[in-house]
């Protein structure tokens, strides 16, 4: 709760004129008009008004008196978050020769009458080159393969590819040469129509590729598939994630692709005969980078230094993101330039130390103060640019905020033309963003941080810190060792902190939404380090997540809109079961709580509309492969894992 202040006067304006006016017999008893159109009674409003004017000023004293203390022991407004978002940049044609998109290219919102267009710049270089397919297998099981690489350089008949009749686990795969992480490919099929039975818009099968970080195949993301289940020649067109990784099969280490026969799920039809293939392309025709909601700002002249301690300039476009590589300080000398070192603080800045901290919510960069000593010396921490030196940043980015939450194909707009670069889109909605900290929450925020007291010993102390170190982190859960929990338990010395980033304006996160990104653990990891016990060791990750899917069958309110109540019921129900938004009090849903099908019921009956339910179902889903396990009744969640929503169905009868 924020620190109580209490207000010294809390009379008002018509409190104070009703007080003067029963003081008028006592003190003037002659003057017996007081109406509202008597001059006197207009005196008295007046002054009645400026003297709630002098209450209000009174009274902001113990507000300012609050705001000079969190000021003297350092708690800060935390900056405006980035928003992140992956950019899918598609070329005008295959190129033999590699093609580099720059770090920084600046892609764009469609600017309208009444927005301005929202503006994202990649984060690193982006180079699209060719493939080479050199390996062609196919398999019945995963452990005995067919040798059908010469298929790729020659041409012949189309080969079955499955077995006879397909069974779940027949699979194929594709040996490329390069690496192709995060790149567009394209893969080119002979197929005649040999595969009956299957549906050609939802073939029973999954694309995968090898996750070297996760050590496990992972399904590709399929943008289009002209095949219809390789029963047609055509283009099957996959979107690589970063992590592809080199693994052996069949004794061969390449860059694999797997195609792979599923389960069908229920009324899903199958093959009852194998497709016969041949690969007669391979190729890259575009790439997917990683961009962030910022307009870089090149080489800005902050102003000249007057030569006394503890200056500070002001940018031109606050608010400014953490400065990055290449990003920082340059001041004159004789000659060129003098690079100077961004520093959290001065604590450890000597007299010589080129420094300075940057107050990125603000934008203000600022230069080491000199400090009286209790001896009567006085220190000067970090050194002082000499007297009119020109003072200038290399670059800056400006941006963050809620703003940069863009949905899914708005960012298309390529701001800068890139020789043989057709088009770019963001797949999926941008995520991340978060506005800069307001006084009201710094007031919420600083008994916590007193609390603590900048050390991490229990572990409260952890998820507070966690919270702390960056504004992109929207909920942590701190899991410590115990003892007599068997294998699973964390052995001593171990902390692991689990991390859920924001995600506003997101009411139905993918996986990849809720994955800690590495810049982010990163700087939770150095924050805590700083602050942790010698001896402790500490583990970052997101919290095990168990995806659900729920089925709802409602019975609608006579004279009501079926369709407007069936949205209603669905927003609620991914509402309830969002890690964020989540639970009873909507705040989240609690780590380690399983869900029961009597939780669904009491949220749906709840919602104004529903006359009753007819039938309410909660399935468990693997979200790497989007298999939907048995109906169940309830849940189980593990220790800090939460309750995440795959895809829901509410159906409402009038």
């Amino acid at each position: 709760m924020a620190l109580p202040t209490p207000k010294l006067d809390d009379r008002t304006f018509q409190q104070i004129v009703n007080e003067a006016r029963q003081l008028i017999p006592r003190y003037c008893p002659e003057w017996t008009d007081h109406n509202l159109s008597d001059p006197g009674i207009t005196l008295i409003e007046l002054f009645a008004w400026m003297m709630e004017m002098l209450l209000y000023r009174l009274n902001r004293v113990p507000e300012k008196n609050l705001l000079t203390f969190l000021d003297l022991i350092g708690i800060e407004l935390l900056p405006p978050a980035a928003a992140q978002a992956d950019l899918a940049f598609t070329l005008t044609a295959p190129r033999p020769e590699p093609i580099v998109i720059p770090a920084g290219t600046e892609v764009a919102t469609v600017r309208t009458a009444t927005q301005e267009a929202i503006i994202f710049s990649t984060d690193r270089n982006l180079r699209i080159e060719q493939p080479t397919a050199i390996y062609f297998f196919n398999t019945p099981d995963g452990a005995a393969f067919q040798d059908l690489s010469d298929s790729l350089i020659r041409t012949g008949p189309l080969l079955p590819i499955f077995e006879q009749k397909p069974q779940p686990g027949n699979a194929f795969y594709l040996g490329l040469q390069q690496d192709m992480a995060s790149h567009t490919v394209v893969i080119t099929f002979g197929c005649t129509i040999e595969g009956i039975g299957v549906d050609p818009t939802r073939p029973p099968l999954v694309w995968e590729c090898w996750d070297e970080q996760a050590g496990l195949w992972v399904p590709v993301d399929v943008e289009k598939d002209q095949t219809g289940g390789l029963n047609r020649r055509g283009d099957v067109t996959l979107h690589l994630p970063y992590t592809l990784g080199a693994v052996e099969v069949n004794g061969k280490r390449a860059y694999w692709i797997r195609c792979q026969v599923i389960e069908p799920e229920p009324e899903q039809p199958t093959y009852t005969t194998s497709p016969k293939i041949r690969v007669l392309g391979c190729y890259a025709i575009g790439g997917t980078v990683p961009a962030t909601h910022a307009t870089v700002v090149p080489l800005e002249e902050l102003g000249r230094s007057n030569g006394s301690p503890g200056q500070s300039f002001t940018v031109a476009q606050p608010p400014m993101l953490p400065l990055g590589e290449g990003e920082h300080v340059e001041v004159e000398v004789e000659g060129g330039w003098e690079q100077w070192d961004v520093v959290p603080d001065f604590s450890g800045s000597g007299p010589a130390a080129r420094h300075f901290v940057c107050d990125g919510s603000v934008g203000e960069i600022s230069f080491g103060p000199a400090i009286r000593q209790p001896d009567g010396t006085t220190r000067q921490f970090g050194a002082i640019p000499s007297k009119s030196a020109r003072i200038r940043l290399s670059q800056y980015r400006t941006g963050g905020g809620t703003l940069g939450n863009v949905g899914p194909r708005t960012l298309t707009v390529l701001k800068t033309s890139i020789p043989f670069v057709a088009g770019v889109v963001n797949r999926e909605g941008a995520f991340g963003g978060r506005d800069a900290e307001t006084l009201e929450h710094v007031k919420m925020r600083a008994p916590r941080q007193l609390r603590t007291r900048d050390r991490a010993v229990t572990a409260e102390d952890f998820e507070i810190l966690a919270l702390e170190a960056s504004s992109s982190v929207a909920r942590a859960k701190c899991v410590q060792p115990r003892t007599g929990e068997g294998k699973a338990a964390l052995p001593v010395g171990m902390t692991r902190l689990l991390l859920v980033p924001t995600l506003e304006g997101v009411l139905q996160p993918s996986p990849r939404q809720l994955e800690v990104p590495a810049p982010l653990a990163e700087a939770v990891r150095d924050y805590l380090d700083e602050r942790r016990l010698l001896g402790t060791a500490l583990e970052i990750a997101a919290p095990p997540y168990v995806w659900v899917s729920v089925q709802v069958q409602i019975k609608v309110r006579e004279r009501l809109d079926a369709h407007v109540v069936r949205e209603r019921v669905e927003k609620s129900v991914y509402r309830f079961l969002h890690p964020l938004q989540g639970g009873r009090d909507g705040t989240g849903w609690p780590f380690g709580r399983p869900l029961y099908i009597a939780d669904i019921y009491a949220v749906v009956h709840d919602i104004p509309g529903v006359e009753f339910i007819a039938e309410a179902k909660i399935f468990p889903i693997e979200a790497r492969t989007g298999k939907i396990g048995e109906p169940a009744s309830f849940i189980p969640v593990p220790e800090g894992g939460l309750i995440a929503s795959y895809r829901h169905l509410v159906v409402a009868e009038d």
